[in-house]
């Protein structure tokens, strides 16, 4: 039987022998050129990323959750690897033409050595390269529903919002579970609908949004782009299962597993996301780190 550690969770399930921790990024971006590149406070985004990374890293082997973690930067950019390195990370190229960030990831993590490899009871944990912020504590919260859920192959985060405006934006993936927690659907699309707030036929929610749609305020899920697959799972979804109906239609990835019949875990954030995608997500993540008069 694995020995606890001294700081592990009290009653938390044995550790995962290895964790990688991922970051895709790409150096293209369509509406924000070279964004890992971009500086935020002097450092560049992916250098912030990597760095945070670094830091989950410690906080699951001292959580008692993994024995060794490592974390990695699959890039098709010397630059972008660089900046990786310089904070301690791996960092691997990949081809710019693959489809998705598991797949760039994966086509990292086959690259590790095999001492670092993730095994069939490890866990890879693909975190946004666009997330200089992320939540430590609700990444490392989803490493442990993963240990405490063994035959789940992957999970995601989500974070509660009351937005009418965010509710209805396609860039914005909303996700319903069912009362275990498991995955029932991603879409850009507005679900649950609130049929009581907003109607139940045709396009008669837009009265109400033109009328009151700064005030009106509906529970939803917000789903965070952090996925955390066991190793096979991870090999399965780069490998075998092939781009499913919902997925082109939604431009969703993790559709391609729910639509396979996996079973999706879904933890709920504490902490509100910052993604940066757009010229002005920067400037409010460099107002986050300048320095107050």
């Amino acid at each position: 039987m694995p020995r606890r550690t001294e700081n592990q969770v009290p009653g938390a399930p044995a550790p995962f022998a290895k964790l990688c921790i991922a970051i895709p990024a790409r150096l293209a971006s369509t509406r924000l050129p070279e964004k890992p590149l971009a500086l935020i406070g002097g450092r560049t985004m992916i250098a912030r990323v990597a760095e945070r990374a670094m830091e989950l890293a410690r906080a699951c082997e001292e959580a008692g959750l993994v024995r060794r973690a490592t974390v990695l930067v699959a890039t098709d950019d010397e630059r972008i690897a660089h900046e990786a390195r310089s904070v301690g990370a791996h960092a691997f190229f990949t081809d710019p033409e693959l489809v998705s960030g598991t797949d760039r990831v994966h086509a990292a993590v086959v690259q590790l050595h095999e001492d670092e490899r993730p095994g069939t009871d490890d866990l890879v944990v693909n975190v946004q390269g666009d997330e200089p912020f992320f939540s430590v504590s609700d990444v490392t919260a989803l490493v442990a529903d993963m240990a405490r859920h063994p035959q789940a192959p992957l999970g995601t985060l989500a974070f509660r919002r009351t937005s009418l405006a965010q509710f209805l934006t396609p860039s914005v993936v909303k996700v319903v579970v069912d009362a275990s927690g498991n995955a029932l659907l991603f879409s850009r699309a507005p679900i649950p609908w609130p049929r009581a707030l907003l109607g139940a036929g045709g396009l008669d929610w837009l009265s109400a949004v033109a009328v009151g749609g700064g005030q009106i305020e509906t529970d939803f899920l917000h789903h965070l782009g952090v996925y955390a697959f066991r190793g096979p799972a991870l090999e399965a979804f780069a490998r075998a299962l092939e781009p499913s109906d919902l997925e082109r239609r939604e431009g969703l990835e993790q559709l391609r597993a729910l639509e396979a019949g996996w079973r999706i875990r879904v933890v709920r954030a504490e902490h509100e996301p910052l993604g940066i995608d757009t010229v002005e997500d920067l400037e409010r993540a460099r107002e986050k780190v300048a320095p107050q008069n």
